[in-house]
Protein backbone atom coordinates (compact mmCIF):
# COMPACT_ATOMS: atom_id res chain seq x y z
CA UNK A 1 0.00 0.00 0.00
CA UNK A 2 1.21 3.59 -1.11
CA UNK A 3 0.37 5.38 2.29
CA UNK A 4 0.75 8.78 0.62
CA UNK A 5 -1.99 7.85 -2.11
CA UNK A 6 -5.81 9.80 -1.60
CA UNK A 7 -9.01 9.10 -2.61
CA UNK A 8 -9.79 11.69 -5.87
CA UNK A 9 -12.02 11.54 -8.71
CA UNK A 10 -10.54 10.15 -11.44
CA UNK A 11 -10.71 11.98 -14.85
CA UNK A 12 -12.82 10.88 -17.85
CA UNK A 13 -10.99 9.32 -20.56
CA UNK A 14 -11.93 8.02 -23.86
CA UNK A 15 -11.33 4.40 -24.90
CA UNK A 16 -9.19 5.49 -27.68
CA UNK A 17 -7.18 8.02 -25.86
CA UNK A 18 -6.40 5.25 -23.04
CA UNK A 19 -5.71 2.76 -25.87
CA UNK A 20 -3.40 5.41 -27.00
CA UNK A 21 -1.39 6.32 -23.68
CA UNK A 22 -0.60 2.79 -24.03
CA UNK A 23 0.56 2.52 -27.48
CA UNK A 24 4.05 3.39 -26.95
CA UNK A 25 4.83 0.80 -24.30
CA UNK A 26 7.05 -2.30 -24.89
CA UNK A 27 5.12 -4.66 -22.13
CA UNK A 28 1.95 -4.45 -20.24
CA UNK A 29 0.27 -6.37 -17.74
CA UNK A 30 -2.82 -5.98 -18.48
CA UNK A 31 -5.40 -7.08 -15.29
CA UNK A 32 -9.06 -6.29 -15.38
CA UNK A 33 -12.21 -7.06 -13.16
CA UNK A 34 -14.66 -9.19 -14.85
CA UNK A 35 -17.98 -8.03 -13.19
CA UNK A 36 -19.29 -4.71 -14.14
CA UNK A 37 -15.70 -4.04 -15.83
CA UNK A 38 -15.55 -6.39 -18.76
CA UNK A 39 -19.49 -7.35 -19.00
CA UNK A 40 -22.66 -5.58 -17.40
CA UNK A 41 -23.93 -5.97 -14.24
CA UNK A 42 -26.72 -8.69 -14.30
CA UNK A 43 -29.64 -9.72 -12.43
CA UNK A 44 -27.56 -12.85 -11.28
CA UNK A 45 -24.53 -13.75 -11.75
CA UNK A 46 -25.10 -16.23 -13.79
CA UNK A 47 -26.36 -14.04 -16.59
CA UNK A 48 -23.46 -11.92 -16.98
CA UNK A 49 -21.61 -13.94 -19.63
CA UNK A 50 -19.17 -12.61 -22.22
CA UNK A 51 -19.92 -12.40 -25.88
CA UNK A 52 -18.06 -14.50 -28.10
CA UNK A 53 -16.56 -10.90 -29.81
CA UNK A 54 -15.08 -9.91 -26.29
CA UNK A 55 -13.86 -13.93 -25.85
CA UNK A 56 -12.31 -13.18 -29.70
CA UNK A 57 -10.34 -10.04 -28.48
CA UNK A 58 -8.94 -11.17 -25.37
CA UNK A 59 -7.58 -14.08 -26.91
CA UNK A 60 -6.25 -12.19 -29.94
CA UNK A 61 -4.97 -9.86 -26.77
CA UNK A 62 -3.29 -12.60 -25.24
CA UNK A 63 -1.52 -14.08 -28.59
CA UNK A 64 0.65 -10.67 -28.49
CA UNK A 65 3.89 -10.84 -27.02
CA UNK A 66 4.17 -7.85 -25.29
CA UNK A 67 1.06 -8.62 -23.20
CA UNK A 68 0.42 -10.50 -20.11
CA UNK A 69 -3.17 -10.55 -19.24
CA UNK A 70 -4.99 -11.15 -16.50
CA UNK A 71 -8.68 -11.01 -14.26
CA UNK A 72 -8.98 -10.29 -11.19
CA UNK A 73 -12.62 -11.31 -9.67
CA UNK A 74 -14.67 -12.06 -6.71
CA UNK A 75 -15.93 -15.12 -8.07
CA UNK A 76 -14.76 -18.78 -8.00
CA UNK A 77 -12.02 -19.98 -9.89
CA UNK A 78 -13.84 -22.63 -11.44
CA UNK A 79 -16.59 -20.15 -12.80
CA UNK A 80 -13.64 -17.93 -14.64
CA UNK A 81 -12.41 -21.04 -16.33
CA UNK A 82 -16.07 -21.63 -17.47
CA UNK A 83 -16.56 -17.80 -18.53
CA UNK A 84 -13.39 -17.29 -19.76
CA UNK A 85 -12.02 -20.40 -21.61
CA UNK A 86 -8.76 -17.98 -23.31
CA UNK A 87 -5.80 -19.69 -23.91
CA UNK A 88 -3.02 -17.90 -22.12
CA UNK A 89 -5.23 -15.53 -19.38
CA UNK A 90 -3.97 -15.28 -15.95
CA UNK A 91 -6.84 -16.04 -13.43
CA UNK A 92 -7.14 -15.11 -9.95
CA UNK A 93 -10.06 -16.12 -8.27
CA UNK A 94 -12.30 -15.21 -4.71
CA UNK A 95 -10.06 -11.42 -5.09
CA UNK A 96 -6.84 -13.61 -5.18
CA UNK A 97 -6.99 -16.73 -3.07
CA UNK A 98 -5.88 -18.67 -5.78
CA UNK A 99 -3.85 -17.96 -8.61
CA UNK A 100 -4.15 -20.17 -12.07
CA UNK A 101 -1.56 -19.99 -14.61
CA UNK A 102 -1.96 -20.32 -18.52
CA UNK A 103 -0.30 -23.56 -17.98
CA UNK A 104 -3.15 -24.89 -15.53
CA UNK A 105 -0.72 -25.03 -12.32
CA UNK A 106 -2.47 -22.95 -9.50
CA UNK A 107 -0.68 -20.83 -6.80
CA UNK A 108 -2.58 -20.51 -3.75
CA UNK A 109 -2.58 -17.28 -2.47
CA UNK A 110 -4.24 -16.91 0.76
CA UNK A 111 -2.38 -19.76 3.54
CA UNK A 112 -5.04 -20.06 6.45
CA UNK A 113 -6.48 -23.49 6.22
CA UNK A 114 -9.42 -22.74 8.66
CA UNK A 115 -11.15 -20.47 5.95
CA UNK A 116 -13.50 -22.74 4.56
CA UNK A 117 -15.34 -24.16 8.37
CA UNK A 118 -15.92 -20.75 8.61
CA UNK A 119 -17.70 -19.68 5.46
CA UNK A 120 -19.17 -22.62 5.73
CA UNK A 121 -20.96 -21.51 9.26
CA UNK A 122 -21.97 -18.66 7.81
CA UNK A 123 -23.16 -19.78 4.72
CA UNK A 124 -26.05 -21.83 7.25
CA UNK A 125 -26.85 -19.02 8.99
CA UNK A 126 -27.40 -16.54 5.98
CA UNK A 127 -29.81 -19.20 4.40
CA UNK A 128 -31.71 -19.59 8.41
CA UNK A 129 -31.61 -15.39 8.13
CA UNK A 130 -32.77 -15.18 4.66
CA UNK A 131 -35.36 -18.24 5.04
CA UNK A 132 -38.23 -18.25 2.17
CA UNK A 133 -37.44 -14.93 1.28
CA UNK A 134 -37.13 -14.67 -2.55
CA UNK A 135 -34.83 -12.18 -4.39
CA UNK A 136 -31.57 -13.48 -2.20
CA UNK A 137 -28.79 -15.55 -3.31
CA UNK A 138 -25.77 -16.90 -0.71
CA UNK A 139 -22.84 -18.28 -2.13
CA UNK A 140 -20.23 -19.88 -0.84
CA UNK A 141 -16.73 -19.54 -2.50
CA UNK A 142 -14.98 -22.00 -0.26
CA UNK A 143 -12.61 -18.87 0.74
CA UNK A 144 -15.38 -16.35 1.02
CA UNK A 145 -19.55 -15.60 1.28
CA UNK A 146 -21.38 -13.19 -0.82
CA UNK A 147 -24.91 -12.48 -0.12
CA UNK A 148 -26.40 -11.03 -3.36
CA UNK A 149 -30.09 -9.61 -3.06
CA UNK A 150 -30.21 -7.44 -6.37
CA UNK A 151 -33.93 -8.43 -6.82
CA UNK A 152 -34.94 -8.31 -3.12
CA UNK A 153 -36.87 -4.89 -1.77
CA UNK A 154 -34.77 -2.47 -0.51
CA UNK A 155 -36.72 -2.88 3.06
CA UNK A 156 -36.72 -6.62 2.93
CA UNK A 157 -32.81 -6.63 2.19
CA UNK A 158 -31.96 -4.20 5.13
CA UNK A 159 -33.90 -6.19 7.22
CA UNK A 160 -32.62 -9.28 6.47
CA UNK A 161 -28.85 -8.27 6.04
CA UNK A 162 -29.21 -6.53 9.57
CA UNK A 163 -30.55 -9.64 11.25
CA UNK A 164 -27.24 -11.33 9.19
CA UNK A 165 -24.93 -8.93 10.75
CA UNK A 166 -26.22 -9.10 13.92
CA UNK A 167 -26.14 -13.11 14.27
CA UNK A 168 -22.76 -13.97 12.57
CA UNK A 169 -20.82 -10.81 14.91
CA UNK A 170 -19.32 -13.55 16.79
CA UNK A 171 -18.12 -15.74 14.18
CA UNK A 172 -16.59 -13.23 12.27
CA UNK A 173 -14.73 -12.15 15.25
CA UNK A 174 -13.81 -15.52 15.99
CA UNK A 175 -12.17 -16.62 12.47
CA UNK A 176 -11.11 -12.52 11.87
CA UNK A 177 -13.11 -11.87 9.00
CA UNK A 178 -14.05 -8.46 7.36
CA UNK A 179 -17.22 -7.60 5.63
CA UNK A 180 -17.56 -5.58 2.27
CA UNK A 181 -20.21 -4.06 0.88
CA UNK A 182 -20.42 -3.93 -3.21
CA UNK A 183 -22.71 -3.45 -5.88
CA UNK A 184 -25.89 -5.27 -4.31
CA UNK A 185 -24.03 -7.87 -2.68
CA UNK A 186 -22.50 -8.05 1.10
CA UNK A 187 -18.74 -10.47 1.04
CA UNK A 188 -17.66 -11.40 4.26
CA UNK A 189 -13.48 -12.51 3.80
CA UNK A 190 -10.41 -12.80 5.50
CA UNK A 191 -9.13 -9.89 6.40
CA UNK A 192 -5.89 -9.74 4.09
CA UNK A 193 -7.66 -11.27 1.34
CA UNK A 194 -8.27 -8.62 -1.28
CA UNK A 195 -7.11 -7.94 -4.72
CA UNK A 196 -4.70 -6.32 -3.88
CA UNK A 197 -2.34 -9.17 -3.70
CA UNK A 198 -2.47 -10.99 -7.04
CA UNK A 199 -2.13 -7.75 -8.31
CA UNK A 200 1.54 -7.75 -6.18
CA UNK A 201 2.12 -11.30 -7.25
CA UNK A 202 1.66 -10.77 -10.45
CA UNK A 203 4.07 -7.45 -10.50
CA UNK A 204 6.21 -9.32 -9.17
CA UNK A 205 6.28 -11.97 -11.73
CA UNK A 206 6.74 -9.74 -14.69
CA UNK A 207 8.81 -6.61 -13.38
CA UNK A 208 9.34 -5.37 -16.87
CA UNK A 209 5.86 -4.59 -17.45
CA UNK A 210 3.46 -1.59 -17.30
CA UNK A 211 1.06 -2.66 -14.56
CA UNK A 212 -2.55 -1.83 -15.77
CA UNK A 213 -5.43 -2.55 -13.83
CA UNK A 214 -9.80 -1.81 -14.96
CA UNK A 215 -12.53 -2.03 -12.42
CA UNK A 216 -15.73 -0.43 -11.35
CA UNK A 217 -16.55 -1.72 -7.65
CA UNK A 218 -15.35 -1.29 -4.33
CA UNK A 219 -13.76 -4.55 -4.08
CA UNK A 220 -11.48 -3.41 -7.00
CA UNK A 221 -9.79 -0.04 -4.33
CA UNK A 222 -7.43 -2.74 -3.01
CA UNK A 223 -5.98 -3.64 -6.41
CA UNK A 224 -6.06 0.08 -7.11
CA UNK A 225 -4.47 1.40 -4.34
CA UNK A 226 -1.13 -1.35 -4.41
CA UNK A 227 -0.84 -0.42 -8.14
CA UNK A 228 1.76 2.31 -7.53
CA UNK A 229 3.80 3.36 -10.36
CA UNK A 230 0.75 1.76 -12.75
CA UNK A 231 -2.19 3.01 -14.41
CA UNK A 232 -5.61 2.90 -12.87
CA UNK A 233 -8.72 2.76 -14.53
CA UNK A 234 -12.38 3.34 -12.97
CA UNK A 235 -15.01 2.00 -14.74
CA UNK A 236 -18.26 3.88 -13.51
CA UNK A 237 -20.96 5.62 -15.48
CA UNK A 238 -21.03 8.00 -12.85
CA UNK A 239 -17.61 10.43 -11.20
CA UNK A 240 -16.99 8.99 -7.65
CA UNK A 241 -13.77 8.90 -5.43
CA UNK A 242 -11.60 6.36 -6.05
CA UNK A 243 -7.43 5.72 -6.13
CA UNK A 244 -7.93 4.62 -9.75
CA UNK A 245 -6.51 7.80 -11.60
CA UNK A 246 -8.69 7.98 -15.00
CA UNK A 247 -12.26 6.63 -15.68
CA UNK A 248 -14.36 5.02 -18.54
CA UNK A 249 -17.81 5.11 -18.59
CA UNK A 250 -18.69 0.93 -18.58
CA UNK A 251 -17.59 -2.31 -19.86
CA UNK A 252 -19.01 -1.17 -23.67
CA UNK A 253 -16.01 1.33 -23.54
CA UNK A 254 -14.02 -1.11 -21.61
CA UNK A 255 -14.61 -3.77 -24.76
CA UNK A 256 -13.81 -0.56 -27.53
CA UNK A 257 -10.66 -0.27 -25.39
CA UNK A 258 -9.56 -3.85 -25.91
CA UNK A 259 -10.35 -4.11 -29.07
CA UNK A 260 -8.14 -1.13 -30.47
CA UNK A 261 -5.47 -2.79 -28.02
CA UNK A 262 -5.74 -5.97 -29.67
CA UNK A 263 -6.11 -4.42 -33.35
Amino acid sequence: MNPEQTLSTPPLISPAALAERLAGRAKILLMMDYDGTMVPIAPTPDQARPEKKLLGTLARLAQKPEYVLAVLSGRRLEDLLQLLPVPGLYLAGVHGAVVKKPNGSTVPLLKRKDTEKAILALANLARACIGSQQGFLVENKRYALAIHYRLAGAGQAEETLELFLRKSEDLRRQWNLELLQGKKILEVRPQGLHKGSPLLWLKKNFPGHFPVFLGDDTTDEDAFRHNKNGQGVLVSVHPRPSYANLRLKSPSEVQEFLELLAR
